[in-house]
């Protein structure tokens, strides 16, 4: 990487940034110490807000207090002193924030896997960071390489035209009133492995990030490695090519919401006439499903195609009397009335 490029990159980010943060507001941001996270913050530094340093301690690693402890020094010691020498930032302020957490015996408690029960952990700490600082968004430093990944991941698992769709940079959750930013999605990994040696900024190496135990490694080292063989840009290919999947899964989306509020018995969203719903195209069907999810829980993670067809074959072939588990919902059909329970 030269300098033009190097700027180039800067620009790049620091205007999708602007595009959603104001001066003076509030954020927080995931910072594990690896390269993604360090590349965020680097440029968040360079916007007059309050970042809140969001670093968890998953004590998976020997190293991972030492990932605490270069994170923090980034965060407390090196800012002061690098905002003595540059007065440009005196109008930024970071506060480090860290949460330590045996995700190891919480997965084991749990019975859920290790990869989600940290995600479940991390989010629950980045949301109750941003109600305590009143942080107007969550920001995560996913990039154009991750968005692959999951799309992938996604796929293999039967997901919704939502799951395939991938990432978006904003999203909103019932969860939380701060949205969820994610500003790194059309760059790639290489592109910030590179800004930050060539600007010499230090980062961590998660070495668990090899293991092939996890399934986002499998495809990280497996999978996508056979599939830029066919096409050496296919992060950026795929990138812009689920565009068109967003727009559509917006569209339906949009439609949910409007059915939902005109045919459900309650503001609530808990009841509404299965003989309207089955007059609907399988595809809205299937969206307000998604959104009744979305409504009642926050989210639609780990509700794979199968979960909705099935629950459809309960409304659509009028199964009375019948309760369907959807996700962390209930179904309930009685007298051609679906109520969530």
């Amino acid at each position: 990487m030269n300098p033009q490029e190097s700027k180039k990159l800067e620009t790049k980010i620091l205007t999708i940034l602007k595009q959603h943060i104001q001066n003076g507001d509030t954020v927080v941001a995931g910072i594990s110490g690896g390269p993604d996270s360090i590349f965020l913050l680097e440029l968040l530094k360079k916007l007059s807000i309050k970042i809140i340093a969001a670093h968890v301690n998953h004590q998976l690693r020997k190293e991972a207090d030492g990932d605490e402890e270069f994170v923090s020094k980034i965060c407390v010691h090196n800012w002061h002193t690098d905002s003595k020498t540059n007065p440009a930032r005196e109008n930024t302020t970071i506060i480090f924030s860290p949460l330590t957490s045996d995700i190891k015996a919480l997965s084991q408690k749990s019975k859920q896997g290790l990869e989600e029960t940290g995600r479940k952990v991390r989010y629950d700490f980045f949301n109750k960071l941003a109600k305590k600082y009143k942080a107007k968004f969550i920001i995560t430093a996913h990039h154009a390489d991750d968005n692959l990944e999951t799309i992938i991941l996604n796929f293999a698992r039967g997901a919704s035209l939502q799951g395939l769709a991938g990432m978006q940079e904003i999203e909103t959750t019932n969860i939380s009133t701060a949205s969820l930013l994610r500003p790194l999605l059309t760059i790639s990994k290489k592109e910030i492995i590179d800004f930050l040696h060539f600007n010499k900024v230090k980062f961590r190496v998660d070495k668990s990030n090899n293991s092939l135990v996890y399934k986002r490694n499998f495809i990280r080292h497996k999978i996508i490695p056979l599939l830029k063989e066919i096409n050496p840009s296919i992060s950026s290919t795929l990138s812009k090519n689920t565009e068109n999947l967003r727009e559509i899964n917006e569209f339906l989306k949009s439609s949910a919401k409007d059915w939902l509020k005109k045919n459900a018995q309650e503001s609530t969203f808990k009841k509404f006439d299965a003989k309207n719903f089955r007059t609907l195209s399988p595809a809205l069907q299937k969206n307000i499903l998604l959104q009744l999810h979305t409504h009642h829980v926050g989210n639609t993670q780990n509700i794979q195609s199968s979960n909705i067809e099935e629950t459809l074959i309960l409304i659509n072939k009028n199964i009375g009397n019948k309760k369907k588990k959807f996700g962390k919902l209930t179904i309930f059909l009685k007298n051609n009335i679906i109520t969530i329970v």
